[in-house]
């Protein structure tokens, strides 16, 4: 189907097509590559909460998406294939409300076999009018690294093969079983609780820890919905992404961070300790100048000299720490150990 863009006015013979596009039941729209809306029906604007589609023309699709880089995701699948067809996509109303839509969209080809536009039509996935459940299969694989279609006991009714890939199994091998067992142990009892919680309000995000068939953790930021559709309304839609190498990074950044803070005050504690030590250590020193050998306190300010000295060495090596190792110390804390730093 190729349709007009908004501001181009129909030639003759379109109108009727437009008013026929006007009055679809689904959302149809038209945007450019750099995703300005040129061209949507009023189910769109309605759809989305716009009064009419005047409201929607220039407006950059982009920001109905959820998650800028499924648009992103999306329109390179389009290109690449040249149409992608029942994407599940999380899009964002104008009043910011969450909604989640089955997108098929095909690219626009120009006299040359270029694409300039995307032509894509919308179906709401939490109306009780649809009638099939989303592909866990095919472009879906663009936008998501797990998909998954749970029953109320959380067991597992679908799932895409990049889910069950990201887990080490098929999906056959995982179809009715328990995604519970795949969620790391120090997290399952949350995990009942969310359950709870997507069956309460209707929808939960958040990141969930799991692993794989070798016991390695993975971290997938989730978005999880309730399907309301007749006959449905008590599964749950999962749909994640793999973050684990981003969780990564920002315990290492924390970590640095963390290292460049005990830098920072190792060196104050060592510069606020150098100031006393060296009055103690010239007091010392003085008093032994003043004393006799055979003096019966000269051996114990000896003594107390040399602790000085040490206790000034620790300064030392606190005040230069560029690397360091943690020792046991009781009840379970560690302490940097001095004598190891470096």
């Amino acid at each position: 189907m190729v349709l007009s863009p908004a501001k181009v006015p129909p030639e003759k013979g379109e109108s009727g097509l437009a008013d026929f596009v006007d009055s679809l039941p689904v959302a149809v729209f038209r945007e450019s590559l750099r995703g300005q809306i040129v061209y949507c029906n009023k189910a769109f604007g309605d759809l989305f909460g716009f009064k009419s589609c005047a409201e929607t023309v220039d407006l950059s699709i982009a920001h109905l998406y959820r998650n800028a880089q499924d648009r992103s995701s999306l329109v390179e699948a389009v290109i690449h294939h040249g149409r992608v067809r029942d994407v599940l996509v999380p899009f964002k109303k104008r009043d910011g409300s969450t909604i989640w839509c089955i997108v098929t969209e095909q690219a626009v080809l120009d006299r040359k076999g270029q694409p300039v536009f995307l032509d894509g039509v919308l179906r709401v996935i939490t109306t009780r009018a649809e009638k099939k459940n989303p592909r866990y299969e095919g472009e879906i694989k663009a936008l998501s690294d797990f998909a998954a279609l749970l029953d109320p006991e959380g067991n597992i009714v679908e799932i895409s093969a990049a889910g069950a890939s990201l887990l080490g199994f098929s999906p056959e091998d995982l179809v009715g079983k328990r995604i519970l067992d795949h969620v790391v142990p120090r997290f399952r009892d949350l995990f009942s609780t969310f359950l709870s919680i997507v069956a309460k309000t209707g929808k939960e995000e958040g990141i969930l820890t799991i692993m794989d068939r070798e016991g390695e953790e993975k971290h997938l930021e989730f978005h999880a919905f309730v399907d309301e559709r007749i006959g449905m309304s008590d599964h749950i839609h999962l749909v994640a992404r793999n973050v684990t190498e981003r969780i990564k990074l920002q315990k290492e950044q924390l970590s640095k961070e963390k290292f460049l803070g005990i830098l920072e005050m190792a060196g104050g504690v060592a510069h606020k300790l150098n100031q006393p030590l060296t009055i103690i250590r010239n007091t010392a020193m003085e008093v032994l100048s003043l004393l006799s050998p055979e003096d019966p306190v000269y051996e114990k300010i000896v003594r107390i000299h040399l602790q000085i000295e040490r206790i000034h060495e620790m300064a030392m090596k606190i005040g230069n720490i560029k690397r360091y190792e943690a020792m046991d110390y009781v009840a379970g804390i560690k302490i940097v150990d001095i004598d190891k730093t470096s």
